[in-house]
């Protein structure tokens, strides 16, 4: 008798999915409307986008994008915090803001019945926000206690420093919420500065997705956005990373420490790189899910950490390329000699169908169940938006994830992985690793958490 318990069943091949018609206007203002409509829940999604994010920071105000998405929700128009609070609440919606390094956003969801009311809000928290003095000093005191705690925390600090030695001072070289110096140099003014300079109707775009008609939602933006006026856009952010000839390492202290963590990586690429695809089987296939060749010798061969993992920040200029783990102190050379190995397997193109092909179905098994809410549809708009995708993008995600082959593996890892020019950051112990990390025969610097060198 035949145990069909014995083997997994192979995956059906994948349902035929189509992305929901986009319909895009553009209002007098210069504000992007974007619709699309899914109509299996009496629900709406609306997102204002800002197309200007931590990456336009001045490098003595880091952390001002941030500062002033948190400020959105403490007063708009005529309503003060509670008074916004209660209004949405009533609607039976919530509300979000916030920024990352490429935009700033604010969200309402909300029963579509009530998406005129909720427009007319979503409109005044973004062009009509009050900043007040009083939660302007007490969410930047919040974000300034968040700074502090985050100097205990060896992830944050690792993740600091990766950023500083990587981009130098300026964009990407500092965090979203900024440093401990900056936040406290913000001042209203600057908020209110940065709002006015960057809040703007030619710099921002409406999403809508949901269960309405494009032509009301067209009617509905034009009466609650109508008011909103045009200004100079912002100029484009750059960044400069600082150029690596050969691999070094970074040892940042922490005498208590018991576990090291380690983060490896260079510069990677755009969200717009024509290798997207590629490159993203290729790092889930590396370290970006946990059945990964990284997580797999680290943890399950070795047993040096609880997980490892790889990831390229796609952003609107190029984010970095990163793997991270943290592992035990007495493991840390062995553990940073692996990764690199596996760097260099990965771009000798040694990669075999099976884990080629289990790597791909997840990606593509996976996708449906981020594109099923309207909040869902609402979040890919966003990045059609933002980042410039075609209309069709998401409908060929799958079938361009499915078309990736051993030889692209091989193509984006040779051109996109470094292990020869990568940087290397190790905050733990330093008197017991500092002789280990020694072995590799790399150059090693000292610094203390600010990222000062020690001598």
């Amino acid at each position: 008798m035949t145990d069909f318990r014995a083997t997994a069943p192979l995956p059906g091949p994948p349902r035929k999915y189509q992305f929901p018609h986009v319909t895009r206007r553009t209002l007098p203002n210069g504000l992007r409307v974007l619709v699309a409509e899914n109509h299996t829940a009496p629900l709406v999604s609306m997102r204002t986008l800002v197309r200007s994010g931590a990456d336009r920071d001045p490098a003595e105000l880091a952390g001002v994008a941030g500062l002033t998405a948190d400020l959105l929700d403490e007063g708009a128009g005529s309503r003060d915090a509670i008074r916004l609070a209660e209004d949405i609440g009533l609607l039976g919606g919530s509300l979000g803001t916030g920024a990352d390094w490429d935009a700033a956003y604010a969200s309402i969801d909300v029963l579509s019945r009530n998406a005129r009311p909720t427009a007319e809000i979503l409109a005044d928290v973004s062009f009509r926000a009050t900043l007040p003095e009083d939660a302007f000093d007490r969410v930047r005191n919040e974000r300034l206690t968040d700074i502090l705690q985050q100097r205990d925390e060896p992830s944050a600090i690792a993740g600091k420093r990766f950023a500083s030695l990587l981009y130098g001072t300026g964009v990407y070289g500092n965090s979203v919420i900024g440093t401990n110096e900056t936040v406290s140099r913000i001042t209203l003014d600057d908020v209110r500065r940065y709002y006015a300079q960057h809040y703007l109707p030619n710099n921002s775009s409406l999403i809508v997705a949901g269960d309405v008609d494009p032509d009301d939602v067209a009617n509905l933006a034009e009466k609650a956005f109508a008011a909103w006026t045009r200004g100079p856009e912002p100029p484009a952010p750059k960044i400069a990373p600082q150029p690596f000839d050969s691999s070094r390492v970074y040892i940042i202290d922490r005498p208590q420490a018991v576990q090291s963590e380690i983060r490896i990586g260079h510069v990677g690429v755009p969200r717009s790189c024509e290798d997207y695809f590629p490159l993203s089987v290729m790092n889930a296939l590396l370290g970006g899910v946990f059945n990964s060749r990284i997580n797999l010798n680290l943890r399950e061969k070795h047993g040096y950490t609880y997980g490892a993992r790889s990831a390229f920040s796609f952003r609107r200029m190029a984010g970095p390329f990163v793997v991270a783990a943290p592992v035990r102190n007495e493991v840390t050379r062995e553990s940073v000699t692996e990764i690199l190995a596996e760097l260099r397997r990965i771009r000798t193109g040694d990669v075999e169908d099976r884990e080629l092909d289990d790597t791909k179905n997840y990606l593509m098994g996976v996708f449906p169940a981020t594109v099923q809410s309207s909040s869902d549809i609402a979040g890919r708009l966003l990045d059609m938006e933002l980042y410039g995708l075609p209309e069709d993008y998401f409908d060929r995600y799958r079938e361009n994830i499915g078309a990736v082959s051993k030889d692209h593996i091989a193509r984006v890892a040779e051109k996109y992985i470094d292990p020869d020019r990568a940087l290397i950051v190790v905050v733990g112990h330093a008197a017991q690793i500092r002789e280990p990390l020694g072995s590799l025969g790399l150059p090693i610097h000292e610094l203390d958490i600010e990222g000062a060198p020690i001598a």
